[in-house]
């Protein structure tokens, strides 16, 4: 059965924007009147989609800067419909090293698991504008009109019968357009065939033809999707005709820029970008990325051809500012993207932003992707997008946002069972799963790095990462854990957003997220490409505030289960080994981040009071002390329990 997407359909006069989501892949909309309100009316009612086949998905687009009016016309979607083919959907995954090449000689199968899970798909949609028909049509019409709208009411309870049904079955959300039929180059076609991918998924059959029109777009879809190959597209067809019109320049031009937040992130990027360029003789793709030495950056940039860079925004503004060359070259850009969105520009990210854009030139083409866009990051977008760019969104209005096929559950333990729980929850999903693959997100650096150790005297297969950790370090876990499987990752959030880890069954969230958005990133590393997985939020009875900010998603609270006597005691021992400096780190860090929270921070004496007990909890005879000017600037001085360094 094909698959499907969640219908919907609104038009909102009032907020001067319109959304359009329809369900079939061939809907093709018509006026009419719901009901019998009369002709008058008939011509400022919704449009009213036809089912005419089987396969159905979901697109919203949303133009801003323009105004809507009822009796204004709006183009038709009809996408063409080609057989379905039973294809087997491959992974997606960063090379092994940063920026290599595909090797030429490698079977299909072993390219496959290089490449990232989810990327690949579009829609090539006929628009035509539609013309309103003459009060004389309508009053002859209106009895088909109304037969119409009988169907269409027909159709949606078939829809919800098939949406059941493939809930049930678990089909992937896999469309019927082809590659070749996107409008592509044929040797970047060729690439993708020679992986194995033929075939477009939601969110590349949605943004393709708009990011290849040349607009502004941003981009909402579910992680796990397809969406970086849904800006690496555009982005090369960019270079592609940049490097037509352009040919005499003294200093080779950067034309594609793409931004993430995290370094593994861009590895992985990259990667995929040079899969994508394998038969393009000429082009480069490289990255920027911090933990390494800015001069031999520089030298490789200037020696090794680079059309595409892939960058973190820290080390990208290094080189920007240094006054070299590399400026001149972007002023070349034709092409911006940034990924994960949302995080790029909130507070944290948002001032290195600015100062990218402006150094970049204003005629060019910018796309925004994330999984998640809250309401303050649509309103700062306008900073890098132009004012009637596109909206995109295939997860839908009122949709769940976290991957359909994950269980998510929440047990709420005190504070100082939370490593014991831990462990049980490891035990436990080890016995019962064969290849088992586990993500465990812990709070700060400090904290993954206490929790990998202990974590590892009980004999457990366990890696870390975080940000105290050198880049080649990084670099190298991130590659064991995405080929590997029966293996435990325990991080911080620099694995949070856009790394794709295939085939993880199990994702542990220790402690309050910071927010709504990192918990649905954290849970988007399992139930990639339309997989099934598991995600389990451990809270402490004070953080159970969180659970407000998640209500709307289907997360199931659990009692939790009980800790023996023997385990309780092993886990124990195991603190005990931790040397005591990093148990001094894992409670500042603690301290650091749970003062960041509102909910929390704002009393200062029940912080602290909650930080003792966690130090308590790691083996921690007193709370360590903190430097006088730190604890001025937490708002700690004075405060009961906080002990001062004299």
């Amino acid at each position: 059965m094909a698959p499907w997407w969640p219908p919907s359909l609104g038009f909102i006069a009032s907020k001067r924007w319109y959304s359009v989501m329809s369900h079939p892949s061939t809907v093709t909309w018509q006026l009419g009147p719901l009901g019998a309100r009369g002709l008058d009316k008939a011509r400022e009612e919704t449009a009213l989609p036809l089912l005419n086949q089987e396969r159905l998905y979901s697109v919203a687009a949303r133009r801003f800067g323009r105004k809507w009016r009822p009796d204004s016309s709006d183009e038709d979607e009809e996408a063409t419909s080609t057989p379905r083919r039973n294809l087997r959907f491959g992974k997606f995954g960063a090379s092994s090293e940063e920026g290599s090449e595909v090797d030429e000689s490698e079977d299909t199968s072993t390219i496959r698991r290089r490449w990232s899970s989810a990327a690949l798909r579009n829609c090539d949609m006929k628009k035509e504008r539609r013309v309103l028909k003459s009060y004389e049509e309508e009053n002859n019409d209106l009895a088909g009109r109304i037969r119409e709208l009988r169907e269409e009411i027909k159709n949606k309870e078939v829809l919800g019968a098939e949406r059941r049904h493939y809930e049930s079955r678990g089909e992937s959300l896999l469309t019927n357009k082809r590659f070749d039929e996107c409008g592509i180059s044929p040797l970047t076609v060729k690439a993708l065939a020679d992986v194995g991918y033929l075939q477009t998924t939601v969110v590349q059959e949605a943004a393709l033809p708009t990011c290849l029109e040349g607009k502004d777009v941003l981009v909402k879809a579910k992680t796990g999707t397809g969406k970086s190959a849904a800006f690496l597209l555009p982005a090369i067809e960019s270079v592609l005709n940049a490097m037509k019109n352009n040919t005499n320049h003294r200093v080779s031009p950067i034309f594609a820029l793409v931004l993430c937040p995290t370094r593994e992130l861009a590895i992985q990027l990259t990667a995929e970008a040079n899969v994508l360029l394998k038969h393009h003789d000429g082009i480069g793709v490289q990255s920027l990325i911090g933990g390494t030495r800015f001069k031999l950056d520089q030298r490789r940039l200037e020696s090794e051809p680079c059309q595409i860079l892939v960058a973190t925004p820290g080390r990208l503004l290094d080189h920007i500012e240094n006054k070299s060359s590399f400026s001149v070259r972007l002023m070349g850009l034709k092409f911006l993207v940034l990924d994960e969105a949302d995080h790029l520009l909130d507070l944290g990210f948002r001032k290195d932003i600015e100062k990218i854009v402006d150094s970049l030139p204003r005629q060019r083409q910018t796309l925004l992707f994330s999984a998640t866009i809250p309401k303050e990051v649509r309103r700062v977008s306008q900073l890098v997008l132009k004012r009637d760019h596109v909206f995109v969104d295939t997860v839908g209005l009122g949709a769940v946002e976290t991957p359909t096929k994950v269980q998510q559950s929440c047990l709420v333990v005190p504070h100082e069972l939370h490593f014991h729980m831990v462990h049980r929850l490891l035990r436990e999903h080890i016995d019962r799963e064969v290849d088992y693959k586990v993500i465990v997100f812990c709070t700060t650096a400090m904290v993954t790095e206490f929790m990998y150790i202990m974590l590892r005297d009980l004999k457990l297969n366990v890696r870390e990462i975080h940000s105290r950790k050198p880049q080649l370090y990084r670099t190298r876990i991130s590659e064991e854990f995405r080929d590997s499987n029966c293996l435990i990752l325990v991080t911080s959030d620099v694995s949070t957003r856009g790394v794709n880890y295939p085939d993880v069954t199990l994702v542990i969230q220790v402690g309050a997220p910071p927010d709504r958005e990192h918990y649905i990133h954290r849970l988007g590393r399992t139930g990639r490409e339309g997989k099934s997985g598991k995600g389990i939020l451990l809270l402490a009875p004070w953080e159970e505030y969180f659970l407000n900010e998640i209500s709307d998603l289907p997360i199931e609270k659990y009692p939790a289960p009980d800790i023996d006597k023997e385990m309780k005691q092993k886990v124990d021992d195991s603190i005990k080994i931790v040397d005591m400096s990093i148990k001094e780190a894992a409670y500042h860090a603690w301290l650091g981040y749970y003062n960041s929270i509102a909910d929390i921070g704002r009393d200062k004496t029940v912080l602290a009071d909650l930080a003792n007990r966690f130090g308590a909890s790691i083996g921690l005879e007193k709370p360590p002390a903190l430097y006088r000017k730190t604890a001025l600037k937490m708002g700690l001085k004075d405060v009961p329990g906080i002990r001062i360094r004299k």
